[in-house]
């Protein structure tokens, strides 16, 4: 086929409609359709980057195929477009509208003597997200014409300004940086990878997931987008790509943000309400084209930190199993007071201590249920005696060492009745234990005693006996017919004896906690915290742990920590004279009260007034 003469040369940054826009000017001082039907080309076919008429035109022009297939989207029907070897729909091309930019024309002017009709279009420019010109730093602008030359992008004819009119045109501004989303999409179509969660997803899906990000992140939950401006979209589309360039963790943080800075004022919204126009917009893609992985990070970032109840649906899937709940949807689902509710969920950790963020708190539903069940199952301490068959001295040493803990701490928020109470199903477990460690005694040897008269011939608590029985240490225990409970337990007092001398070395936790002078609460707190040491004698059957303390250890930590009862002491004032004292002089305590429930320093951080 013979090559159009004179030859006229290629940009390689131009569409293949600029090109041959500039060829029919060139050879025949004419208009772009009329030309194209003179050499053989179906002008509809070059719009739509058909084959035959790249392969035409490469043909007539002796332009490689390969550089004009590379610059035209090519039209694959009611699948869209393939650009680059990206799938797109027609929303991303600018088409109907051409887009330019007023100074690159003013450029392409003065190149060909001002000759408009060889200005070229810049095949990128077609590209929706492409919001501006990567040479000059300005916004580009969009005309739409009212006749077939708009599909041709004549930009002669669709930008007929010349000289001073053209240059008219031109933004009176600094130059602004390009989006780095318009940078993400150019490099991404040219062959360069990219965050590897934007590289996973197609190229439209990627632009439209940050820009409706950005939307949340830049102008709120309810922005009306029928009145954005492309300089707003290419805003929010910067704004969200530095979030969905950190994949999924990135969207999250985003996510996390908002709900940080959504104004709850008390009522627990749904997942709309918080996240506004992003998710009404996945919410309604259901008939329209996918939107991507975006959709399912922010259902399973919801399902993650709002609660749904069983059978919800979000963004188009079922939740079959409730996830979290909220203090006040626990009460509603369990029958329990929420203000009781509340003060157990604090105490144990899922509910923050500030009233004004308690109300949209969530927590994992299993925890929640387990916390709210235990306390329909609740035995006051003082009922403990009866529960366990023991006496009240026992139960409070039980406590003491932990062998039994009540369902919130002494330290807690919890109401008072709460935290005189120990959950049914810890009092079964443990006298099972203990029923598991004796064996069957119709009638025991005569020699065999109650705990507390073996306590008594030890010369030790009767807590200890109990220790030796739960860690397999004893041979001889018996559980007597038609008494339960630790009333039913017999041992043999010599025994006893010889292991409570061998086998409970140091100090008991309420002797050690003594020494200190500290709540017993407070000691296991200092425990949990690994600010005093334990020593831990392992079982010799089964797995219970026993923990008691080495006077060395309660020792050093008198060295290094001290207490306002102590100081007080030493220096013979009242504590409530020292502690208005130190308060004076900012004395900050290494552990608050309301962390242990009593304040400890440490003896180097005190003025040197208190360290007694």
């Amino acid at each position: 086929m013979t090559v159009l003469t004179p030859y006229l040369a290629y940009d390689p940054a131009e569409s293949p409609l600029s090109f041959a826009a500039r060829l029919a000017a060139y050879h025949t001082g004419g208009r772009t359709g009329p030309f194209l039907s003179d050499i053989g080309i179906k002008p509809s076919d070059l719009n739509l980057g058909k084959a035959e008429a790249i392969q035409r035109l490469a043909d007539r022009s002796g332009v490689a195929v390969e550089a004009l297939a590379a610059n035209g989207p090519r039209g694959l029907g009611h699948r869209g477009y393939d650009l680059r070897g990206e799938l797109v729909s027609s929303e991303f091309l600018a088409s109907p509208h051409t887009v330019f930019c007023p100074a690159c024309l003013v450029d392409d002017d003065r190149a060909s003597g001002g000759l408009a009709q060889f200005r070229r279009h810049r095949w990128y420019w077609q590209v929706r997200p492409v919001r501006t010109c990567d040479v000059h730093g300005l916004p580009l602008m969009s005309r739409k014409a009212g006749f077939s030359g708009d599909r041709f992008h004549e930009l002669a004819i669709i930008v007929p300004e010349v000289g001073g009119a053209l240059e008219d045109l031109v933004p009176k501004q600094d130059p602004r940086p390009v989006s780095p989303l318009q940078h993400y999409v150019l490099a991404r179509l040219d062959g360069a990878a990219g965050p590897a969660w934007l590289d996973g997803e197609g190229l439209e899906q990627s632009v439209r997931a940050s820009e409706m990000l950005g939307v949340l992140m830049a102008y709120g939950t309810t922005p009306n987008l029928d009145k954005f401006t492309e300089d707003d979209w290419d805003h929010a589309g910067a704004v969200g790509f530095g979030y969905t360039s950190q994949g999924e963790a990135g969207i999250r943080q985003a996510l996390s943000e908002v709900q940080q800075a959504f104004k709850y004022n008390g009522r627990n919204p749904g997942a709309q309400a918080v996240f506004g126009r992003l998710y009404q917009w996945l919410r309604n893609s259901k008939s329209r084209k996918d939107v991507g992985d975006i959709k399912r990070i922010v259902r399973e970032h919801i399902l993650d930190t709002m609660e749904v109840p069983t059978g919800g649906v979000v963004l188009g899937e079922k939740l079959l199993e409730r996830r979290l709940y909220s203090c006040a949807s626990l009460a509603r689902a369990t029958a329990v007071d929420p203000r009781t509710l509340r003060g157990m969920l604090i105490a144990k950790g899922l509910l923050p201590k500030d009233e004004s963020q308690g109300a949209h708190h969530v927590f994992a539903a299993a925890r929640g249920l387990e916390i709210a069940r235990s306390m329909r199952r609740l035995v006051p301490v003082t009922k403990l005696p009866d529960a366990l068959g023991s006496t009240r001295p026992l139960v409070d040493q039980l406590l003491s060492d932990r062998i039994l803990t009540p369902i919130v701490s002494e330290l807690s928020h919890a109401p008072g009745r709460t935290k005189k109470g120990v959950d049914t199903a810890e009092i079964s477990r443990l006298l099972d234990r203990i029923q598991s460690a004796a064996s069957p005694a119709g009638k025991p040897r005569e020699s065999m005693v109650d705990l507390a008269t073996a306590a008594m011939k030890s010369n030790a608590p009767a807590v200890e006996i109990v220790h030796l029985i739960l860690g397999g240490f004893l041979s001889n225990v018996v559980r007597l017919d038609g008494k339960a409970g630790f009333e039913g337990i017999r041992v043999d007092p010599a025994e006893t004896k010889s292991l409570v001398s061998e086998v409970m070395v140091g100090l008991s936790p309420a002797e050690a906690f003594a020494r200190i002078r500290v709540p017993v609460l407070s000691g296991w707190e200092l425990v949990e915290d690994s600010v005093l040491r334990t020593i831990e004698i392992y079982p010799k059957r089964g797995d219970h742990v026993i923990h008691r303390f080495r006077p060395d250890d309660i020792d050093a930590f008198l060295a290094e920590f001290t207490t306002e009862a102590w100081i007080g002491n030493a220096l013979r004032m009242s504590l409530d004279a020292l502690k208005l004292e130190m308060k004076a002089a900012r004395v900050k305590p290494f552990l608050r009260k309301s962390d242990i429930g009593i304040r400890i320093f440490r003896r180097r951080d005190l003025p040197a007034r208190y360290q007694v």
